[in-house]
């Protein structure tokens, strides 16, 4: 299996669960409304189930505009750059990225390590968030690869030029 084709896959799958989180928080949001308007009686949790369920979305969307280079660029004084001076600056900002975003990766294991451990459970309904920060970390993981392929892109380009 090629590097792209794993990109591929990976990308699908990271799409179908953050698709299945969306539909999840728009049922729960809708039948809310409903529930509160028509029968006076809201869902119980709404809101966490709802942020549970958007961390789900956010860790799947981070890889995929990664992957696809969707992510919003401030391009007024990098598009001035000759292009190896640019090829350069980009290396440099997604290394920069790659090391928050891997700082991030692993304090949010430890964070879900420490949670699954001391048995963090949320006020309302009472669910462990830690599964929902190794999902968390596993898309910072993801997302640490695609810019690892990235910088070795642009260091590549940079070189060239």
């Amino acid at each position: 299996m090629t590097l792209a084709k794993l990109n591929r896959f990976i990308v699908r799958v990271l799409l179908v669960i953050g698709a299945v989180a969306i539909i999840a928080m728009m049922g729960i949001i809708v039948g809310n409304v409903i529930g509160r308007i028509f029968f006076n009686s809201p869902i119980y949790g709404a809101v966490e189930i709802c942020g549970l369920a958007g961390v789900v979305v956010v860790a799947m969307a981070a890889g995929f505009t990664q992957q696809e280079r969707r992510n919003v660029i401030v391009d007024v004084a990098a598009s001035r750059f000759p292009p190896r001076t640019r090829a350069i600056a980009d290396t440099f900002t997604l290394f920069l990225s790659l090391g928050i975003v891997a700082i991030l990766s692993w304090a949010t294991f430890d964070s879900a390590l420490r949670a699954a451990a001391t048995g963090e459970y949320t006020q309302i309904l009472g669910i462990s968030p830690a599964p929902f920060e190794f999902i968390w970390a596993i898309g910072a993981l993801i997302l640490c690869f695609f810019l690892v392929q990235h910088v070795i892109e642009a260091a590549i380009k940079g070189v060239k030029k």
